[in-house]
């Protein structure tokens, strides 16, 4: 058994969301490994509530994986 950290093969992800002003607004999802990594980057992720970045809210709701973005990670 390993945790995350562990693996070569790990990276923190965010959703890109753009806000009224066409600007890029991040929220943070967390770190996926391995299939988890694949899953989220070409399948999505839902964002189970609304989330507050600044001055704008970032709506619940699913988010397709061109919205996700892995640091230093290719998909």
């Amino acid at each position: 058994m390993f945790s995350c950290s562990d693996s070569d093969n790990c990276h923190e992800c965010h959703i890109a969301w753009q806000n009224a002003q066409n600007q890029e607004v991040e929220v943070e999802i967390g770190e996926f490994c391995d299939s988890d990594l694949s899953d989220v980057e070409a399948n999505g992720y839902t964002l189970a509530s609304d989330q507050i970045v600044g001055n704008d809210t970032v709506p619940a709701g699913d988010y397709p994986g061109s919205d996700i973005h892995c640091e230093e990670h290719d998909h």
